[in-house]
């Protein structure tokens, strides 16, 4: 009996004892956990801060959700409602300022262990969100002679026709032939398109090939809907193909896509705004249902070495393989 009695006491202790490693360990794969999550993100600030973005001329716009500068620090906290989104554009002299709609969401560990702003997904945005979420800012300055726009946007499982950012007059029919300046949008097949003032739909963001709109394939799940999307627009009418010299042409994850022609040069007033996850100012706009990491747009069209090297610089921050174009 006594002997049970020493077993069954060491038995307890040792019990006691794994408990107590295995609480250590669970603790010290949180910590790690933790400190891989800060490493990550303080190495993406680290990039953010000697990006080539700041020192190509033209810089019209750059938002991004890793510095300390793009938002409130209220707002850092995951599921947090942003109240802002701050233009980190070290050339302007009046920086964009957005004003929110609705509730995008702060996400933290969200594209490849980055944070990024949630639109429109209440089950993917762990919070109360509705479906009428967007940034919009009154003083950005007018793009009217080409552009080049860059985002780095996760796609929601469910492809639409939605926007990511547009510029444009409010028409009743968004028909008028200078009804946008620059609008990124995706759509329900799988591709990416660029308005320049093309016919388009009532509310919608479809566009007529030919008449302003590019596409690029996407193909569906690659990548977890992890994207880094370049555009390389020339404003004027244009019939060439092969080349970025005129017309546009979209880059995904680096590779080129389907280039597309102009039917006209669009013109559109400073008064217009910009807005990020939404068609227009009308009450019957389109909506970005997915998450977007970055955008940065320039005021005229880029060298291939100028796109080439910020889409370097996206695809090391973000962890997104890219491939390097031949135009």
């Amino acid at each position: 009996m006594k002997n049970n009695r020493r077993i069954s006491a060491f038995s307890l202790i040792e019990i006691s004892i794994v408990i107590l490693i295995v609480g250590i360990l669970v603790a010290g794969v949180t910590q790690s956990s933790r400190l891989l999550s800060q490493a990550k993100l303080s190495s993406a600030k680290s990039m953010t801060r000697s990006a080539p973005v700041s020192s190509i001329k033209n810089l019209a716009l750059w938002i991004e959700s890793t510095s300390d500068a793009s938002f409130q620090s209220s707002d850092l906290d995951d599921t947090t409602a942003i109240t802002t989104w701050n233009d980190i554009n070290p050339q302007a002299t009046l920086k964009a300022s957005f004003t929110v709609t609705g509730t995008p969401i702060y996400r933290t560990n969200l594209i490849n262990g980055l944070p990024a702003v949630c639109f429109n997904s209440t089950a993917n945005c762990g919070t109360g969100t509705g479906t009428t979420n967007s940034l919009s800012s009154a003083n950005f300055s007018n793009i009217s002679a080409g552009s080049t726009v860059f985002a780095v946007v996760k796609l929601p499982n469910t492809l639409a026709a939605e926007p990511i950012l547009s510029k444009r007059i409010v028409t009743s029919a968004f028909s008028a032939a200078s009804s946008a300046n620059i609008q990124l949008n995706t759509t329900a097949g799988g591709e990416w398109q660029y308005c320049d003032g093309a016919t388009q739909s009532g509310n919608n963001v479809t566009c007529t090939l030919g008449s302003g709109l590019a596409a690029a394939s996407v193909p569906v799940g690659a990548t977890k809907g992890i994207y880094a999307v370049s555009l390389v627009y020339n404003a004027g009418p244009s019939t060439a193909a092969g080349t970025t010299a005129t017309g546009f042409t979209f880059f995904q994850n680096g590779a080129a896509g389907t280039q597309g022609n102009t039917a006209s040069t669009p013109s559109i007033s400073v008064t217009d705004p910009l807005l990020v996850g939404k068609t227009s100012t009308s009450d019957a706009a389109a909506y970005f249902k997915g998450y977007i990491g970055e955008i940065i747009i320039f005021d005229r069209a880029l060298k291939k070495e100028e796109r080439q090297s910020i889409e370097h610089y996206l695809g090391e921050k973000w962890g997104i393989a890219m491939t390097t174009a031949t135009i």
